[in-house]
């Protein structure tokens, strides 16, 4: 290509050739070419800037000329503006040259005039005439087209634009994702000289999502026709097609009040499942607005669907829509952009390459409203409505037992109460929160179970849930009830010692508020105001004034607690909220809890927990309050009681040591370490010039209490709840934009401090090693999760007992307490099913994996076996186990399923007995004399055996023949001689083949009748081949499933050699200790006991 003849062909494209780097030294170009000697153009000899020599060669053999080295200039006006010097050597047969590096790039040396094949090409010199192609020339890229609708299915076409008369070409064709390969997706070879395209299956777009999608195509010849032409082209792409989903627009602003505004998502791919799924083909996107601070919930049943009739081949988009409206948040006149988060798509009702696909994120621009917030934390102390937003005072203290009256407002309907327990035997904390608007009622309970291993339990007491939402933390330790007039309820656990309680106030309240968060008219002096209109001194500093908090004290028995308000219809009001409403078409509303203290803490974020399902209650993650005579829930507590605390006195220590002998420097140590150490609170007090001096005061006060450090750090979320809140409402703390600074928003991390397990980074926990969550909550290397039957275990349907009445609850669910249970994908319980043996209950090797109701981390509700799949039983033991990991498994707890009805069990769950005059027969109550559906000749007789069907004594329609029940053998059994080990009787009972007769033999279980003329025998039914062959008892074995009633190794001690021996082959299985001289089907183990005239009575 260094010929004078050649010139680059599209010189951005093709690699010129550059001499910049060649070594000084003699060279003889290739074939004896000369150099060249007349001036050459830009771009010819494929180089930018040709060098040539402006001389002539030696004539003389030996003999050295030095010449001028050119190259001609840019504007092709001066062929000789850059000049060097060669030498060159007449060699006889060529000619060598001395030759230095070109001067820049890109400058090579020009040899030679022929004009070379063009790179594609090849000849046998090199140059013309004579040139053929290496490879077929391809001179239209390759086109990818639109989804192709296939049964059940779509595809990509790769269409090969090539002259369809060349039957001598071959293709190599590759599908490019963002323009790279993928190693699952094979390469498609094209040999027939045939077929011009190459399909995608959407099967291969796994992994591709939000990708473009392209092809790529090479030639070569199937046999090459020239030496040389045996090459492969380069592949030559095809346009390109973005497969994903994402709304029309970026971004949405929606102001207060406004009519919801419709949003449209589009999918580029259609949704196609093959039969028989085509008929619930469906793909269904979580919503999750979050706020851009980093940390994410979601709010469940938020969602938007494609199906497949929504595709529009002209568009070649499905599209679907839902609705975005804003809501009063509680922020001082400031917008507030937040964003729509899509969680990740995972589903088993679409095609799996959707799957893990995360749709971009949707910008919302959020109105907000100015508004303030009270608060009683600890045990407990509390902050006004105008304490909060005048910045001035202090905090009251109150340490009585009770119901009291925390915000209610006097222009509408809505109130907070809460309960206060004992805690510590000297002080109160919170353990209970009931929030009322509407007909909305939510009841945040702990009051129920044992202090300190309590976790609040939600409660929905009407089953209402009209326009509002509830989102939980994942860890389940943090709850946000947004209700629709802009009201939020925050309550947070603190280790099951005390909730913390937030209220924001909408601006609707304002100058219309009362109770213990006092009057909100901006005037702090006021806000001890009783019921009756009678003010109290609120002094500078903090005071206990139970006078004032006796005045709101709920009088027992009237509380929301304790009394569900009736539900009238119009108080359900119409206004625009935060909620997803799948009756509207998956409408979400979109706020920003400005008006708490830290803005993450009521974000339509990525919530765990969503009260509104098509306009229904969500109970799968709330607790119903049930009407009367219906079936409870299973999570609805038992035994509660709750001391009112009507002579409780507190007992207060003045001074420090604390309860445990600590002194008043380590509780100083303590507090001022969690306060001052805490760079948020840094920010706060070097920015915005707050003090925490009352947190400190209250941290110190509560450590005389709790010295090993439980409320430490509710004193410090309160103080980081007062810096956030105060730097979101303060406007000149903001940036030009209106954005609050990112200590206060987007540099939180969840839980503030990442539990000490962690660093927060940029709203981040970085957890240390063997901590994972959110919050750094879960430690990972303690996988084995501790759950007890005891003091920190109550299945919450049982109290202190493990029994289930299932004429009293549903008993699907078993709730579980422990510590450390992390909310992932392999979370699950092992359930083991133990089968009732006339006694007790034995585990007989069925073993269960099931799901979870995931609450928190210290409390879950393992679903429970479905009777379909244990045979049909009801009274059933299950011993439970939790996993994080589907490797490592906790303790095992045990809960009983009963049925009162028929069983008397212990509390422990280890024994029951049946109730006089009744059977429990296959795991399920029997009444006297009710015929067993399976074989009408069998019936509940409690005089004959309450654990086994008796056979019954049927009738012949010629004359009475009564089939006789043998008397019950001796202890230990008999070795009875019988017709058939199969036949109970010859006759008695109705015949197969006519059923008018009952001449008929009777089976024993397992048995099947024969046909006539052997209609007097039965044999095992899967045998009714060996009818007319009998098998007598004993000589053939003591029955069908028992060959011996003694002799074999016993299961349940293989010490001993006492058991009964099985039959082989046929599913046989020995009985338990109290039958181990019987064997019964492996599968209707229940049959063990159904034989005493044989067996005899069960032994000890």
């Amino acid at each position: 290509m260094r010929s004078t003849g050649y010139t680059a062909q599209n010189p951005s494209v093709d690699q010129l050739f550059c001499d910049r780097e060649l070594p000084f030294g003699w060279y003889k170009f290739k074939g004896g070419l000369k150099l060249a000697t007349t001036c050459q153009a830009e771009y010819h000899c494929n180089t930018h800037l040709p060098l040539w020599m402006n001389g002539t060669h030696p004539a003389a053999l030996g003999a050295i000329v030095t010449n001028n080295v050119c190259a001609i200039d840019m504007t092709g006006l001066d062929c000789c503006s850059l000049q060097s010097t060669i030498r060159v050597k007449n060699c006889s047969t060529f000619f060598a040259y001395e030759l230095k590096p070109a001067p820049g790039c890109h400058m090579s040396y020009c040899a030679g005039s022929g004009t070379p094949c063009l790179p594609h090409q090849t000849s046998a010199t090199g140059f013309t005439p004579g040139c053929s192609d290496k490879f077929p020339q391809m001179l239209t890229s390759p086109h990818l087209s639109n989804p192709i609708l296939t049964p059940g299915s779509f595809k990509f076409q790769c269409d090969i634009n090539f002259d369809h008369a060349r039957r001598d070409v071959g293709f190599d064709v590759q599908f490019l994702f963002d323009d790279k390969p993928d190693r699952n997706v094979p390469p498609v070879h094209i040999t027939d000289g045939v077929t011009r395209h190459a399909d995608l299956d959407q099967n291969l777009l796994k992994g591709h999502m939000g990708q473009n999608v392209s092809c790529a195509v090479r030639t070569f010849f199937l046999t090459p026709p020239k030496p040389g032409t045996h090459f492969n082209s380069t592949y030559i792409p095809s346009n390109i097609y973005w497969i994903g989903i994402k709304t029309y627009t970026n971004r949405l602003v929606v102001g207060e009040n406004e009519n919801p505004k419709t949003v449209s998502i589009y999918s580029t791919v259609p949704i196609r499942c093959p039969p028989p799924h085509d008929k619930t083909c469906n793909l269904e996107i979580e919503l999750g607005p979050i706020n851009n601070n980093g940390q994410v919930a979601f709010v469940k049943d938020c969602n938007v669907h494609f199906t497949p009739a929504m595709w529009n081949p002209k568009t070649n988009r499905a599209t679907t829509t839902f609705q975005v409206s804003a809501t009063r948040d509680g922020k001082a006149d400031k917008d507030k952009d937040i964003f729509l988060h899509f969680n990740p798509i995972y589903t088993a009702d679409a095609p799996r390459f959707f799957n893990n696909y995360q749709i971009p994120l949707m910008q919302i621009l959020a109105k907000d409203i100015n508004t303030s917030t009270c608060w009683c934390t600890g045990d407990p102390h509390c902050i006004t409505l105008d304490t909060t937003l005048t910045k001035k005072g202090s905090y009251l203290d109150y340490y009585l037992i009770g119901e009291f009256i925390m915000y209610n407002s006097t222009t509408r309907d809505f109130q907070v109460q809460v309960r206060t327990w004992k805690c510590n035997h000297r002080v109160s904390c919170n353990c209970g929160v009931a929030m009322k608007e509407g007909n909305n009622v939510v009841i945040l309970d702990m009051c129920q179970t044992q202090y300190g291993t309590s976790f609040p339990r939600i409660v929905f007491p009407n089953n209402s849930s009209h326009r509002m939402v509830v989102n939980r933390d994942k860890a389940g330790n943090s709850w946000i009830v947004s209700f629709p007039s802009g009201a939020q309820v925050k309550v947070t656990n603190y280790r099951s010692v005390a909730l913390n309680v937030h209220i924001t106030a909408p601006e609707v309240d304002f100058s219309g508020t009362e109770g213990l968060c006092g009057f909100f008219d901006g005037n702090r002096d006021n806000d001890l105001t009783y019921p009756t209109g009678k003010i109290a001194t609120f002094p500078t500093n903090r005071s206990q004034n139970n006078n004032f908090v006796e005045s709101w004290r709920i009088p027992v028995g009237d509380s929301f607690f304790d009394k569900t308000p009736a539900i009238d219809p119009k108080l359900n009001r119409h206004m625009n909220y935060c909620k997803c409403d799948q009756k509207v078409k998956g409408q979400v509303t979109c706020n920003i809890d400005g008006n708490t203290a830290v803005p993450t803490n009521a974000r339509c974020s990525a919530c765990t927990v969503n009260v509104v399902s098509n306009g229904q209650l969500n109970t799968g993650n709330g607790r119903r309050r049930r009407a009367a005579s219906t079936i409870l829930p299973d999570d609805y507590p038992s035994d509660y009681y709750f001391d009112y605390g009507l002579s409780f006195q507190p007992q207060l220590l003045a001074n420090f040591p604390s309860v445990n002998g600590k002194s008043r420097a380590e509780a100083e140590k303590a507090c001022n370490s969690a306060i001052d150490n805490n760079p948020t609170l840094q920010q706060c007090i070097a920015k915005a010039g707050l003090d925490f001096s009352n947190e400190k005061d209250i941290c110190i006060e509560d450590f005389k209490y709790f010295d090993n450090g439980e409320l430490v750090r509710s004193a410090l979320h309160t103080a980081i709840y007062k810096c956030t809140d105060h730097v979101l409402r303060n406007v000149s703390l903001h940036d030009t934009s209106g954005n609050p600074p990112a200590y206060a928003t987007s540099e939180l991390c969840p839980d503030y401090d990442c539990n000490d397990n962690g660093v927060c980074v940029n709203g981040t926990c970085i957890c240390n090693h063997g901590f994972v969550g959110d919050s750094c909550e879960i430690n990972s290397q303690n996988v084995s999760i501790y759950v007890s039957r005891t003091d920190t275990f109550r299945t919450s349907y049982i109290g202190k007992s493990v029994l289930c009445d299932v004429t009293d609850r549903e008993c699907v669910t078993s709730y579980v307490h422990g510590d450390n249970i992390y909310d992932n994908s392999r979370l699950s319980c092992r359930v083991r099913v133990m089968q009732f043996d006339g006694h007790g209950f034995v585990y007989k090797g069925h073993t269960f994996t099931t799901g979870v109701v995931y609450r928190s981390m210290y409390d879950v509700g393992c679903r429970l076996p479905t009777k379909a799949s244990i045979g049909g039983q009801t009274v059933v033991g299950f011993n439970i186990s939790v996993t994080n990991d589907g490797h490592t498994y906790s303790n095992e707890i045990t809960a009983v399923r009963t049925d009162s009805q028929c069983a008397n069990c212990l509390k422990s769950g280890t024994s029951c007995t049946v109730k006089p005059g009744t059977c429990l027969i296959e795991g399920n109550c029997r009444t006297a004399g009710e015929v067993n559906a399976k074989n009408k000749n069998q019936q509940c007789d409690p005089t004959h055996s309450q654990t086994a069907w008796a056979n019954n004594q049927p009738v012949t329609t010629a004359e009475s023949h009564t089939v006789t029940t043998p008397p019950t053998a001796p202890q230990g059994g008999t070795y009875l001689k019988r017709f058939d080990i199969w036949t109970f009787s010859q006759s008695g009972c109705q015949c197969a083949h006519n059923h008018a007769l009952y001449t008929c033999a009777c089976c024993d279980v397992g048995g099947c009748q024969c046909q006539a003329p052997h209609s007097n025998q039965c044999v095992k039914c899967e045998d009714t081949h060996i009818c007319g062959h009998l098998l007598a008892a004993p000589s053939n074995g003591v029955d069908g499933y028992t060959i011996a009633i003694s002799g074999c190794k016993c299961r349940f001690d293989p010490s001993q050699s006492n058991c009964a021996c099985c039959r082989i082959g046929i599913g046989a299985c020995p009985c338990g200790r109290t039958q181990r001289n019987q064997c019964a089907a492996c599968d209707f183990m229940y049959q063990c006991g159904n034989k005493p005239w044989i067996f005899g009575p069960p032994m000890a």
